[in-house]
């Protein structure tokens, strides 16, 4: 399952795992887009960076990303103004405005081949229905108080009617091309990256994280994670969702252009070309962390076909996403340790997100002022716009917690697994996560998250196992694919 970024990926210089002991002043996890952009100013300073990914550059959430870049939310700026109000819903799009203007002024500092180019962006009903439920005219205001351009307007190049609004000036590029370009030139300014390193521990009082090989003792630790790993406060809070995106090639028909948002109830498309050959993708089915309801992918690809005269579907990926309580991300020291920093909370817009949290991490370390600090602050406490959102989470993680530790059905024997099925189970009183593979291997695991407990399920829609309480997900060998959770899955013995 790879994502269309991967067309043309040129990838970075491949770096051994971390072995033995290390030390820098800025050791940041993760090397995505948050993390890569944290590291350049802090190595143009002089301080000496270290970056430690489990995977490869921008395999994580960065390269399953929409490529879309926007000032506004994908939510909708009416719902963030009615929470906020007038002056900081008109903040969040200044300071995300800042954010896709940094990225285009890396692209081109960089030459970095990544098809970054102006687009606009459109907010889209295709019926009476749908119109019924969304007030483009709230929405309009909400736009225009917050100082972007706008108008109403019908949409280009799409199949069918349908008519919304067009905010112009935002933006569209190849996330994953645009991070390996960024570390390519970060190598350049003396950043160390080390891929297939997965950080197991984060000591903050000691200023040291392991991995299985080694370790690094820093100044500065930065959790460029999308969520903190481990057990956090922020987490008991933060919603945990998956999406899903298709792309295909068309037979005929006008590949549309821009960023289009379909309140239908919501899917969002674009078109991407590669060399000589064009596709149109479309990104939803959206639904939380753990709690599936059939094959996504196949809903998607049925949506496409039933609009779109479709040849071919070419590619076909996911991406996580972690909401905050109080709607806006949170960024910069966490709680109780001055030399440990996380970016999180970024919902659907995390590739601009991920940019100003870079930023702002910078010129926290660096001691520099910058506007934004106090607005997005990891520190913040807002409990009349959080309260509800952590009542909501700490029922539904206890939903979980109870109907899964008494609810799991019993197995007396494997031979229930067919190939390419997961089922967790109870045998002989422990709770196992049991998968086949298509060529018959049974692969059995505690089906008990290492992070605080819970119990995962099966998705058969990427073959991985997935936490319903706090989004740690995990392949069928037990490890961690993302998420809090710092260990595997433990390996059970097969009784059975």
């Amino acid at each position: 399952m790879e994502s269309i970024w991967t067309l043309g990926s040129r990838g970075v210089a491949e770096h051994p795992s971390l072995s033995g002991e290390a030390d820098a002043d800025v050791a940041i996890v993760g090397a995505g887009i948050t993390g890569l952009t944290a590291a350049l100013p802090l190595a143009e300073a002089g301080f000496k960076v270290m970056v430690l990914e489990a995977g490869t550059v921008g395999s994580g959430v960065t390269g399953g990303s929409t490529g879309n870049l926007y000032a506004t939310l994908a939510s909708g700026q009416a719902p963030l103004r009615h929470k906020w109000g007038d002056e900081v819903a008109a903040e969040v799009v200044r300071a995300r405005g800042e954010a896709v203007d940094h990225v285009e002024a890396l692209v081109k500092r960089f030459s970095i081949d990544c098809q970054f180019q102006r687009q606009p962006a459109y907010r889209l009903v295709a019926d009476e229905r749908q119109h019924a439920g969304h007030d483009l005219n709230e929405e309009l205001d909400a736009l225009v108080s917050a100082g972007l351009e706008v108008e109403m307007t019908n949409a280009p190049g799409l199949p069918f009617d349908s008519w919304g609004l067009r905010i112009a000036n935002q933006a569209q590029f190849n996330p994953l091309h645009y991070v390996q370009g960024l570390a390519s030139a970060l190598l350049g300014e003396g950043v160390v990256i080390l891929q297939h390193s997965p950080v197991r521990e984060i000591e903050a009082g000691k200023g040291r994280l392991r991995t299985d090989e080694g370790s690094v003792t820093a100044k500065h630790i930065v959790q460029a994670t999308h969520t903190p790993k481990g057990i956090s406060l922020v987490q008991a809070g933060m919603p945990v969702s998956r999406e899903y995106a298709v792309s295909a090639r068309l037979s005929s028909g006008e590949y549309p252009e821009g960023i289009l948002w379909v309140l239908d109830p919501f899917h969002s498309l674009r078109s991407y070309r590669h060399g000589d050959d064009q596709y149109l993708m479309v990104i939803g089915e959206k639904h939380p962390t753990g709690e599936h309801r059939g094959d996504h992918y196949q809903l998607l690809r049925e949506y496409l076909a039933a609009r779109f005269d479709v040849e071919a579907f070419t590619h076909h990926w996911s991406a996580q996403q972690y909401t905050s309580p109080d709607g806006l991300p949170y960024i910069g020291r966490m709680h109780g340790h001055d030399n440990l920093y996380m970016a999180t909370g970024f919902a659907a817009d995390g590739l601009v997100w991920g940019t100003l949290a870079g930023m702002l991490i910078a010129d926290q370390i660096l001691e520099r002022a910058n506007p934004w600090q106090a607005r997005f602050g990891a520190r913040r406490i807002t409990p009349g716009k959080s309260a509800l959102q952590y009542a909501k989470e700490n029922a539904t993680v206890t939903k979980h917690m109870v109907k899964d530790y008494l609810g799991t059905e019993k197995l007396d024997s494997f031979d229930a697994i067919a190939p390419g099925q997961g089922r967790v189970a109870t045998v002989e009183g422990e709770k196992l996560a049991i998968h086949r593979t298509e060529a018959g291997k049974l692969k059995v695991l505690s089906a008990v998250c290492p992070h605080m407990k819970c119990i995962v399920h099966w998705n058969a829609s990427e073959s991985t196992w997935d936490c319903p309480c706090h989004g740690s997900r995990f392949d069928t060998d037990g490890e961690v694919i993302e998420g809090p959770a710092y260990h595997p899955l433990a390996r059970s013995g097969e009784k059975l």
